[in-house]
């Protein structure tokens, strides 16, 4: 199927599909106050980092499942779950059965991540694939912003309404998604996948500077505006990271999606290092970084497509980009807040630094 023209309708709508995967974290991080009264004595924190946990443990199988079924019917499934469990979530039941709620959520989390991408970058045309790819990265800080604007503390509302935001996508996106458009398909996942793909560097490359952009910029903008002194910084710099990864679809289209990773993990060690040294301006300098980092967020996700031209294997690209994304999620902010504040950005700069070498020879690699 040859695209000459983006469907950039269905774009959005599938875009609007990644807010709600985006919203799976948010609504429980926004309400986790209401959460505790709600739960009392149970460790009601594990509800956020059950999805990543599920994206840690099942990221590539998520990649297999919609390599093998196709993204239409995986977007769907997904966010017919979502419809389901932020019903069962608006209930309140015993934290127990919250809890696997928050698994069967994390299934349908990581089949949004995996198969809207992977749809989103066969329907773009190649002169706009990119860019379509830079938005799409824009997804989760995206969901965040707008789940803060919307969502207050009544429980039974905000999950209700994740859900019915759902209901509404999945009648809009049954009705818009074309059938037929990915006809490549593989069997179902196999543990072997993991082997694969981690040997393969156009499937794994993509993650590997993703998992690294994670771990940094989640711990970043938990610990440094309060060591800066600047707490004005907390609501600037998820923007920031927003707007880099919308200038990376208009950057790749000049430079290729792999160079602009590891230069930018570069140009982050710079800005990290003047950071350290700009006294009052540091904060300003600090946007600019942030910003950086966010070209090498749409910079990876554009280099999915970039790299691997058959559907199925985007979307065990995909899986492992989501996969690593999550172990760098999980690991970052505990790493960074065990180094002590003194540290937080020497280590970044050495991680900066190291980031450029690991992906420049990943990228390198898949030349071969």
């Amino acid at each position: 199927m040859s695209i000459s023209r983006t469907p950039w309708p269905l774009i959005a709508a599938l875009y609007m599909a990644g807010l709600i995967a985006g919203m799976h974290f948010s609504k429980i991080s926004l309400t986790l106050g209401a959460l505790a009264q709600t739960y009392p004595g149970w460790p009601v924190a594990f509800a956020v980092s059950g999805v990543a946990v599920m994206g840690v443990l099942f990221g590539v199988i998520a990649g297999g499942i919609t390599a093998s079924i196709g993204p239409r019917r995986a977007i769907l499934w997904a966010l017919g779950a979502s419809v389901l469990v932020g019903a069962a979530q608006a209930v309140l039941p015993p934290f127990p059965a919250f809890m696997a709620l928050r698994v069967v959520e994390g299934a349908g989390h990581l089949v949004l991540v995996v198969a809207v991408p992977t749809l989103m970058a066969r329907l773009a045309a190649p002169k706009d694939r990119a860019m379509v790819m830079g938005l799409w990265a824009t997804f989760f800080g995206v969901g965040f912003a707008v789940a803060a604007l919307v969502m207050g503390d009544n429980l039974r509302l905000a999950y209700g309404g994740h859900g019915a935001f759902a209901a509404v996508m999945l009648v809009i996106l049954w009705v818009m998604l074309p059938r037929g458009v990915v006809v490549v398909r593989r069997p179902l996942p196999r543990l072997s996948d993991h082997l694969m793909i981690y040997s393969t560097p156009r499937l794994f490359a993509p993650g590997l500077g993703h998992g690294i952009y994670a771990m940094l910029f989640l711990a970043l903008i938990t610990f440094l505006p309060a060591a800066l002194g600047a707490l004005w910084l907390a609501p600037v710099l998820p923007l920031a990271g927003i707007v880099g990864a919308l200038l990376a679809g208009v950057l790749a289209r000049w430079v290729t999606p792999g160079t602009l990773v590891w230069t930018m993990f570069l140009a982050m060690a710079g800005l990290f290092s003047l950071t350290m040294v700009a006294g009052s301006a540091a904060p300003y300098v600090l946007i600019l970084a942030m910003g950086v980092s966010g070209i090498v967020a749409g910079a990876g996700f554009a280099a999915v497509p970039w790299l691997n031209e058959a559907d199925d294997n985007r979307a065990l690209s995909n899986g492992a980009l989501a996969q690593l994304g999550n172990i760098g999620t999980f690991t970052g902010t505990p790493l960074l807040a065990a180094m002590g504040q003194g540290a937080y950005l020497p280590v970044t700069i050495i991680v900066c630094i190291l980031a450029a070498g690991v992906t420049g020879l990943a990228y390198r690699a898949t030349r071969s």
